[in-house]
């Protein structure tokens, strides 16, 4: 095979546009609805055009969310190698115990996973069943065929209100999430809530015009530290099974 687009790796979409799934999997309260929401204002406040389709989320009556697909961004050319653009899927479902025949609905098809944690010293129980729970949905592909990046959040929480993040990265690497000698770059943390309130503070500032150009749309070097740390899991997320697409069809 002389060329290999994206096409050729994963699926297409009725518009025929190669699209990546990522799951958004953790426990219940986690934040994972507040960061598929930045996504969202995110692209729209830096380019619309590539928004795919419009925010899909259904409550159940307690008022937490069922479901959440966003076609959200496409992806640069990777590595000097130009591509045609990936259109992304972030899905989710929530954590409570009752939502688990969805979730391993959802996990149907799936190219990648982010495993999606919480800080809080009251969740260490639910972040170790969820992540055995997608190790046994997904099966022997589990951090291996398919990608696994996990994310902390809630990072902005005082030392003394936080587990500690090496007793969740041995978790992940007994469970086979993740190679003990990848953790540094496949554990990842932030604040929802941090990027949440400075994507707003931006729009409402008196000095908005310096983040935004003359067509209205954010400039890539003015997004807040606080997003960059969630940007980077999706975008890590992404090389992995890129490149692992890669090499297995350059290997036939």
């Amino acid at each position: 095979m002389s060329q290999i687009e994206l096409s050729d790796i994963f699926n297409v979409d009725r518009e025929g546009k190669p699209t990546i799934k990522i799951v958004l999997f953790g426990p219940p309260m986690s934040g994972k609805t507040s960061m598929l929401t930045v996504f969202n204002a995110l692209r729209r406040m830096e380019n619309p055009q590539t928004i795919v389709s419009s925010l899909t989320k259904i409550q159940d009556d307690s008022g937490r969310t069922v479901f959440f697909d966003q076609g959200v961004f496409q992806t640069p050319p990777f590595r000097g190698k130009k591509f045609d653009r990936l259109r992304y899927q972030l899905w989710t479902v929530p954590g409570e115990d009752r939502h688990k025949v969805q979730r391993d609905i959802v996990m149907k098809g799936v190219d990648a996973v982010l495993i999606f944690l919480n800080f809080e010293n009251v969740a260490k129980g639910q972040n170790e069943s969820i992540i055995k729970e997608a190790k046994e949905t997904i099966g022997e592909k589990f951090g291996s065929k398919i990608p696994v990046v996990a994310y902390i959040n809630k990072s902005d929480l005082p030392a003394e209100d936080r587990i500690d993040k090496r007793e969740i990265i041995l978790f992940l690497i007994d469970e086979g999430a993740i190679p003990d000698d990848k953790a540094a770059n496949l554990v990842m943390t932030g604040s929802c809530l941090n990027a949440r309130n400075d994507l707003l503070a931006m729009l409402t500032s008196p000095k908005r015009d310096d983040f935004f150009d003359d067509d209205n749309q954010l400039s890539l070097d003015k997004r807040p530290d606080s997003v960059w740390l969630i940007v980077r899991p999706i975008q890590k997320l992404t090389q992995m099974a890129v490149e692992q697409r890669l090499e297995y069809v350059q290997n036939i």
